[in-house]
């Protein structure tokens, strides 16, 4: 099979965007075809955010998988976050060869740093902090001086942990058959590695703990590592 017979989806996580997969660029082959996802209400501003839905979100990776199904004769999905829940939803699962799961927020530990990331991102205090610049490089939403166009934010959140909840229950009831790579952050703000026991390594899926990195920052030995397993899912594919 050649490589420009594979499709590659790529899914950020919640206020995120699709930047937190860039270190994988150089792994990805030529002639294979990417699909580099921005969910609705992302990439604009606050307001976009709160119009915008988990049902929405899941539309969007159901269609983008289906139409490189329907190009491809093999699919891969590279998730991060949420971006990893939506590519585990029942109608997509079972059409995908291949998945790079990257901190699937299954279980939550929030951590004080998130809350200190978050504030030297708003008062631009990042100088000299890989991880709170990582950070603001990942979030995908501007900033919005107007706090009525929030009033959507809290439902999107209480969506989210919904389809935790969902996935969660998806995993126990049917574990993956396709190949699957995990990864989970000992430094993680906000995802706990606990997340790791819904993954069946008796069903072929490989789950990692990167030792020094976090949600959105990881170091040059970490990234390798996700690299590897990239290559290693499209070479068993």
């Amino acid at each position: 099979m050649s490589r420009n017979d594979i499709g590659i989806l790529f899914v950020h996580g919640i206020a995120g965007n699709a930047r937190i997969f860039q270190f994988l660029d150089d792994v990805v082959p030529a002639d294979a075809s990417c699909v580099r996802l921005t969910l609705q209400g992302h990439g604009g501003d606050a307001l976009g955010f709160s119009r915008a839905s988990m049902r929405t979100w899941e539309k969007q990776v159901e269609e983008a998988a289906a139409e490189l199904r329907r190009k491809y004769s093999k699919v891969i999905i590279v998730g991060h976050s949420m971006g990893c829940l939506l590519a585990l939803g029942e109608s997509v699962r079972p059409d995908i060869d291949g998945f790079l799961l990257i901190n699937p927020p299954l279980r939550l530990r929030i951590r004080t740093s998130m809350f200190r990331n978050s504030l030297k991102a708003t008062f631009g205090m990042t100088e000299g902090d890989e991880v709170a610049k990582a950070a603001v490089d990942a979030y995908g939403i501007t900033l919005d001086k107007n706090p009525f166009h929030y009033y959507g934010w809290a439902a999107r959140f209480f969506e989210l942990f919904r389809k935790m909840g969902k996935t969660r229950q998806i995993l126990r009831e049917l574990q993956l058959q396709s190949t699957a790579e995990v990864f989970l952050s000992a430094h993680d703000e906000m995802v706990s590695t606990r997340s790791a026991k819904y993954f069946s390594t008796e069903a072929g899926c490989r789950v990692t703990i990167l030792p020094s990195s976090g949600h959105y920052y990881y170091t040059l030995p970490d990234r390798k590592l996700m690299r590897d397993a990239l290559q290693r899912i499209l070479q068993q594919i």
